[in-house]
């Protein structure tokens, strides 16, 4: 049965909701998931252009709490244009995106990333973006991650190393590489 939620943009407004959301999260679950720092400055100023980043929510229909979070950044992360070039991905930073999602311990394996990815994309579509490259990668160790990346359509590029193994995942519409 798939968990009753509601999709929405990050709004300012949201700003309590996310700072809950992201205070809730095992450390497991917050170790595998850090695009950004968890507190209001920086969040604040990590959404600070709204041509470049934005955050996409799913909230429980029931009581309104965010149960997952992705952020997206337009275009892809400098520090990794090197390592993502050498796989021979012609980049651009108007097509493609950075992507980051998390989904609240108690609501993983219920189809609610899925859900989430979906509505991601097809807002992505409308934005005319057509590569998504997975934020940081996936850490190697992540096994039901990568199957969920994989379920997805995502593929793997390569390995790397950061704090352990990683993979760099992409998932493309309407883009040679």
């Amino acid at each position: 049965m798939e968990a009753q939620v509601t999709f929405a943009y990050f709004q300012s407004s949201d700003l309590p909701l996310l700072l809950d959301y992201l205070q809730q999260l095992s450390p497991a679950t917050r170790k595998r998931f850090g695009p950004h720092p968890f507190d209001e400055a920086t969040i604040l100023r990590f959404y600070a252009d709204p041509f470049e980043v934005w955050g996409f929510l799913a909230k429980s229909a029931q009581t309104g709490a965010i149960v997952a979070y992705a952020p997206v950044k337009r275009g892809y992360l400098e520090h990794d244009r090197p390592r993502l070039e050498a796989y021979g991905l012609n980049l651009s930073k108007h097509t493609d995106c950075t992507f980051a999602p998390s989904v609240a311990d108690n609501w993983q394996g219920q189809g609610l990333g899925g859900q989430l990815f979906n509505f991601i994309q097809a807002e992505l579509q409308a934005r005319g973006i057509r590569r998504v490259i997975l934020w940081g990668g996936v850490q190697a160790s992540n096994a039901a991650a990568l199957r969920f990346y994989e379920k997805m359509g995502f593929r793997v590029l390569g390995g790397f190393e950061y704090e352990g193994g990683n993979w760099d995942m992409v998932k493309e519409w309407g883009v040679s590489v």
